[in-house]
C-alpha cells in the first residue's frame, strides 16, 4: 500500500531514525546514504527530502519517534 507521507519540520529532531529504517528496509543495512529519504541540515533546522526512488511505503513514518513523519493511506482512483 502507498501512503501520503506528512512531514512537520518543527517536530523533526534530526535523529536520522527514518533514514536508518529506510536503509534497513531497502538496502538491508543501517546506512543513511542508502536510504530513499534524506535529512537535510541547515544550522539547527532539519528538512526531509524524499528521493525519486521512494515508494511511499511509510516505513520511515512508522519509525519516527517524534511525530515529524506520519502517514495516511493514499486515495485509490476509481
Amino acid at each position: 500500500m502507498k501512503y501520503e507521507l506528512i512531514y512537520v519540520q518543527e517536530d523533526c529532531s534530526g535523529c536520522l531514525r527514518c533514514q536508518l529504517a529506510c536503509s534497513r528496509a531497502y538496502a538491508k543495512c543501517f546506512q543513511p546514504s542508502a536510504a530513499r529519504i534524506k535529512i537535510e541540515t541547515r544550522g539547527a533546522e532539519y528538512r526531509v527530502a524524499f528521493t525519486e526512488d521512494c515508494v511511499e511505503c511509510g516505513f520511515c513514518a512508522d519509525n519516527c519517534l517524534f511525530g515529524a513523519l506520519t502517514k495516511r493511506p493514499r486515495e485509490v482512483a476509481a
